[in-house]
């Protein structure tokens, strides 16, 4: 006995062994994924069997998928390949799809405490030199840009009269130019960090050379960056504390850039896919970040005056001993901070 049904993708009237009722099988006209339907006696027809050649209803891995990578519908019972949204037999929309709607997960904050702290202890050596050796890097191209910036000026100045107009204007546009320059530098070693710190809380194999794989995000970096800093800027000036909500709602963006490639003006919508369903989550991890810096510096404080009134130790060595502390533990923070938001990230994006 075999089974006559019609392909509902191209049409083609096709016939399999009524053993085959509800497998799965490719289309050999179109290649399109169906179900071979229960065997009605109405539509038998054994002179149709030609229409299936002999590789079509063979249950290969890429024809007829696994158990474990497939959906039944909930509507007529027909078993679909995973990928499709509706199902094959009945138009029925698969639980599955709906599922994929909520793609971003909800996380807790200790969990992403205590994940940062394990990954932190595990990569010490990159955590803590990698944003340090950025930021040195940062710091020595600015500075050398600015003393190319003053040797121009200086040679400028000597071929032409001072308070000149032809002066100034090459000076507005060398002005420009090192200012696009350095939003590209600071958008470079951002990307690099925030590479880096991913690659940490992915729990793969981080080297310090990943601050300079950003090269390719860059320019979009450049702009979200400045769309960011506008962003937050002009809600500070209608009410303080909005400029705190944007950041919290957009701060997964450069993530978001790296992680999956996406267009600048799309990581800002999606960003706030990533944080909308944890914005409680995230402000308590972030205000706890910032009560650990001031709990450093208070304590730090705290504990300089004592050795200076109670113990009358000289103040010279005490300050200078308290702002080691505070150096180190800053950088401490600050990178565990890199790491925090990394962390975050992963979970929200990952399941954990």
């Amino acid at each position: 006995m075999t089974i006559e049904f019609e392909c509902r993708f191209c049409q083609k009237i096709l016939s399999a062994p009524d053993d085959k009722a509800g497998s799965l099988a490719r289309c050999p006209q179109c290649g399109e994924t169906i179900s071979v339907p229960v065997q009605d006696d109405s539509f038998a027809a054994d002179e149709f069997d030609d229409f299936f050649e002999d590789v079509t209803l063979q249950k290969t891995s890429q024809e007829l998928e696994p158990l474990s990578e497939t959906v039944e519908c909930p509507m007529c019972g027909a078993v679909n390949p995973e990928a499709e949204i509706e199902c094959v037999s009945c138009g029925e929309e698969l639980q599955q799809t709906q599922s994929a709607r909520n793609e971003f997960q909800s996380i807790r904050a200790k969990d992403v405490f205590g994940r940062s702290w394990e990954l932190f202890w595990q990569n010490p050596g990159v955590c803590l030199f990698g944003p340090l050796l950025a930021n040195f890097l940062y710091v020595l191209v600015c500075l050398l840009m600015f003393v190319i910036g003053f040797l121009v000026f200086m040679g400028l100045s000597l071929l032409m009269p001072e308070n000149s107009l032809l002066l100034v204007l090459p000076m507005i546009f060398l002005g420009l130019i090192a200012l696009v320059m350095l939003l590209y530098v600071v958008a470079y070693f951002e990307l690099g960090k925030v590479i880096l710190f991913m690659r940490v809380a992915q729990d793969e194999q981080p080297a310090l050379s990943d601050i300079f794989a950003g090269a390719r995000f860059t320019g979009r970096m450049v702009l979200c960056s400045l769309l960011f800093e506008l962003l937050i800027f002009f809600a500070n000036m209608l009410f303080v504390l909005a400029g705190y909500a944007l950041a919290l709602l957009f701060w997964p963006y450069p993530y978001l850039l790296v992680d999956r490639n996406l267009p600048g003006v799309e990581s800002f919508g999606k960003a706030v896919d990533v944080t909308k369903g944890n914005l409680i989550t995230l402000f308590l991890v972030f205000l706890s970040l910032f009560g650990l810096v001031i709990l450093e510096a208070v304590s730090l404080i705290g504990l300089a005056y004592l050795m200076v009134a109670q113990l009358s130790l000289p103040p010279g060595p005490v300050v200078g001993v308290a702002c080691l502390l505070g150096v180190a533990g800053g950088l401490f923070l600050y990178s565990f901070l890199q790491l925090v938001k990394a962390v975050a990230y992963v979970q929200i994006t990952r399941a954990g």
